[in-house]
């Protein structure tokens, strides 16, 4: 990325850091409506800008982009597992999507909840801008990516439609099906399994899992909305929010940074369509080991060091290739993930990179 670029860019950061803390000091004074449109102006004064950033900042699949995320807390070093991989890191910045989501929302409460949800991530935001240093960008990379939505709609339409035993459209299904039983009842066999609602154990009925998302979930619906209206919207949304994951990491050549569980399940089940790809197959595999890393790195031993000393270890040890030519030497791949060997990899790559200097 050229020296104007990088210029740019860091204008960009500074002006959007501006933005968020006048944010902060008049969400009493301001109407929160006004708040959202100055950001959402913003974003779309700097889409080009943005673009060009995205399309000339590294190498192929040397950007990691963590997302489908409501908060980076770097409170709770979230953001040093995020740095031990690659050589440009950005966060996809949440708010311009929930922006469009409490203008479309019909749910009063729920779009209550996004708004405070918002002002949490507006602090979050201008502590990574003040406190990294540039070391993480802050850009809302699926909202300003250019990927056609009737194309993410018709992928996460198509699949969840096959989930079912009979060809039907959406408006057959509205039709046909009501209750969970409705749904349970019609699913194809094993596909139980695939359906992913919440933290839960997939081993537990749908039924139930479904009653237990229910109850605690709060969804842009009407009140009344039925069991199937309820399960067509969080499935599909999931499907839909991966679809526009992995549709914006190939459009950029970015590796998808994921720690929540469900997208991350979801990837994965998706990826099935892109095994004959070995590009994407090998953007999939960086993706699942950076879930991995995420999921299982420790905290309280390598918290011990400074954002810096960090950076300098992973770089001087050459942390990543290291971790990959290992992995690949264990016989471990997309298809052959060895979860606990790979965590057990990772785990010693870690210490290897930090050897000598861990307390």
């Amino acid at each position: 990325m050229d020296d104007l670029l990088i210029t740019e860019l860091k204008q960009l950061q500074k002006e959007y850091g501006d933005i968020l803390l006048d944010a902060t000091k008049h969400i009493f004074q301001k109407d929160t409506n006004a708040i959202l449109d100055e950001i959402n102006v913003f974003w779309h004064r700097k889409k080009k800008l943005v673009g060009c950033v995205l399309e000339n900042l590294s190498k192929p699949y040397d950007t990691y982009l963590f997302t489908a995320a409501t908060i980076l807390d770097i409170s709770d070093y979230e953001h040093y597992p995020f740095l031990c991989l690659g050589g440009y890191h950005i966060w996809d910045d949440p708010i311009y999507g929930y922006i469009k989501m409490v203008t479309a929302s019909p749910n009063e409460q729920f779009n209550e909840q996004i708004k405070a949800q918002i002002f949490n991530t507006i602090h979050d935001n201008i502590q990574i801008l003040n406190s990294l240093d540039g070391k993480i960008l802050i850009l809302p990379v699926r909202m300003l990516s250019g990927t056609e939505p009737s194309l993410i709609h018709e992928a996460a339409m198509q699949a969840f439609l096959s989930l079912f035993r009979e060809n039907l459209t959406f408006e057959m299904y509205r039709e046909m099906y009501s209750t969970i039983d409705d749904i349970v009842f019609n699913l194809k066999d094993g596909m139980e399994k695939y359906v992913i609602l919440g933290d839960m154990d997939s081993g537990i009925a749908l039924k139930e899992r479904f009653s237990r998302y229910k109850k605690s979930a709060e969804l842009p619906l009407q009140a009344d909305s039925s069991d199937a209206t309820i399960f067509w919207f969080s499935v599909y949304g999931f499907l839909a929010q991966v679809f526009d994951i992995l549709l914006t990491c190939i459009q950029y050549q970015l590796v998808p940074y994921i720690r929540y569980s469900v997208a991350f399940k979801y990837l994965i089940i998706i990826s099935g369509n892109f095994k004959d790809n070995d590009e994407i197959s090998e953007m999939i595999f960086k993706s699942v080991i950076a879930h991995i890393l995420h999921q299982t790195f420790d905290k309280e031993i390598y918290s011990q060091f400074t954002i810096d000393q960090l950076i300098e270890s992973v770089k001087s040890y050459n942390f990543e290739q290291q971790l990959f030519s290992t992995l690949k030497s264990e016989g471990i791949t997309l298809e052959l993930p060895a979860l606990q060997k790979t965590a057990e990899i990772i785990d010693q790559q870690l210490r290897l990179c930090f050897s000598g200097k861990l307390s």
